[in-house]
Order: C-alpha cells, then structure tokens, then sequence
C-alpha cells in the first residue's frame, strides 16, 4: 500500500472537520504527492464523495476571500481530477484493406479571362447625399 493509498484510508474515518482541514491543506500543496493522493481518492467512491463534500464546504468558504481565484482554480482542478477516469488500453485493429491508389488523368484546362464589366453608371444617377450640420445644443 502506497503512502497516498494510506491517505486515502486514514481520510475515510476522520470527521468531518479534520476532513477539510486535510484537504485544504493538500489544495494547497498541488504537487505530485497531491495527485497521487487525489487518484487513490478516485478509486474509493465513498472517500471521493465525501472529499468532493470537502472541497464544496471549502468553494463557499472562500467565497467573498480576498484570494477567492486563486482557491477556486486550484479546488476546480482536485474536482477535475477526481471526475477524471483512469484511461483503459484500447487496441485498435486494422479494419481497412490495403487499397491501391487511384490516380486519374487529369488535364488542365484552358485559362479564359472574365468578361469585362459593363460601362460605369454616369455620375448623375448617383443619389445625392446630403449632410447636415448637427443643431447647436442649447443651454
């Protein structure tokens, strides 16, 4: 048994309070002996229940707290990793047969320039725009 299993074992008998202080205190850490807790804590779905009971009393703790953030980062990332399932090897086999590539003639076609555009429009049919000075504001 790894020292992050013994945790997780010792976390499931702690009340409620020791609980949290015990998982504000590994929040906080965010290292590699962290994570390793918190994935012997993945296995345990009753230890998990009540550590994400934890790290919600611990998110409206830090509601309105001058580093609500930063707390709210790093609580948000133990919940991810709690959710997050250990990934099983997929074996994938080659279902597609071997294929020949098919290449087609392909000849390039003649260039042709686009037709010119019909004379502009005489300036004349243009509407007139008019602008207008905006009203003095009076006081």
């Amino acid at each position: 048994m790894t020292k992050a299993q013994k945790i997780a074992a010792a976390w499931a008998s702690l009340p409620v309070s020791e609980l949290t202080d015990q998982v504000r205190l590994l929040v906080k850490a965010r290292d590699a002996a962290a994570r390793a807790v918190w994935s012997a804590v993945r296995e345990d779905p009753v230890v998990a229940a009540r550590v994400r009971g934890a790290l919600a009393g611990l998110k409206a703790e830090y509601r309105g707290h001058r580093d609500e953030a930063m707390w709210l980062m790093w609580i948000g990332q133990v919940q991810q990793q709690l959710a997050v399932q250990p990934v099983a090897a997929v074996v994938v086999e080659d279902v597609v047969p071997e294929l020949e590539p098919v290449v087609e003639s392909w000849e390039p076609q003649a260039w042709e320039p686009r037709p010119q555009p019909a004379a502009p429009r005489p300036v004349h049919d243009a509407p007139a725009v008019l602008f207008q000075e905006p009203a003095p504001v009076a006081k």
